[in-house]
């Protein structure tokens, strides 16, 4: 699904991300991890689109993502962004899962069913009215994960997805993206706790802005 060929990033001198290569198919869990400025976090800003590499390539179903724009925003419309801080508008939860939809111009009554579709997926039907600033961190990154999958991405990524919660939280936001993986989503993860990094088909070891490792698990 993405093949990355010679990546690099530079920032100034420092080279954050060294001739990387990689393979990720359709339908598995990624995690990535490494200790902190090891460059994974780069690296998927780089994979989703977020920022240009300084060279290399990055093919999305065999397109070449270092084309024109509007080429970028088509494959960056297949994907979807979970962040460590799941950033919440200070509205109601089916507006803040609707946003990315109203942004596309999407008919309301499509944005209804969209948004009540994706709020059952991650086990929050009833709390369309509920503000979402008053939920707790758990409930807060279940939104956020609703209002990505709204945008029904073929890819989701999230940066330690569950780095801000407590355990159970957090076993309940993996249970979720095990569950969104069963039903064909391709999963990508940035985490630096190993247990979470097990929940994966494939583990990568980033160390000093390369792939160092990719072990295949079997679950």
């Amino acid at each position: 699904m993405i093949r990355i060929e010679k990546l690099t990033k530079k920032f100034g001198e420092k080279e954050t991300v060294k001739e990387t290569d990689l393979e990720i198919r359709k339908g598995e869990i990624f995690t990535f991890i490494g200790p902190s400025g090891s460059g994974k976090t780069t690296l998927i800003r780089l994979i989703d689109l977020l920022d240009w590499p300084t060279s290399g390539t990055i093919f999305f179903d065999g397109i070449d993502t270092h084309g024109p724009e509007q080429v970028r925003l088509a494959v960056r419309r297949r994907m979807g962004m979970v962040f460590q801080k799941p950033a919440v508008l200070n509205t109601t939860v089916a507006k803040n899962v609707a946003f990315g939809l109203k942004f596309r111009g999407m008919p309301e009554t499509e944005i209804q069913r969209k948004v009540q579709g994706s709020l059952e997926l991650v086990g929050l039907p009833h709390f369309t009215d509920r503000k979402a600033v008053t939920l707790s961190g758990g409930e807060m990154q279940r939104v956020a994960i609703a209002r990505a999958l709204a945008l029904n991405p073929d890819i989701i990524f999230a940066d330690e997805p569950t780095g801000n919660l407590d355990t159970k939280s957090g076993q309940e936001v993996m249970k979720i993206f095990r569950e969104l993986n069963s039903g064909g989503k391709t999963i990508i993860m940035i985490t630096h706790d190993i247990n979470v990094a097990k929940n994966a088909n494939k583990i990568i070891y980033v160390r000093d802005g390369k792939v160092e490792k990719v072990e295949t698990l079997k679950h």
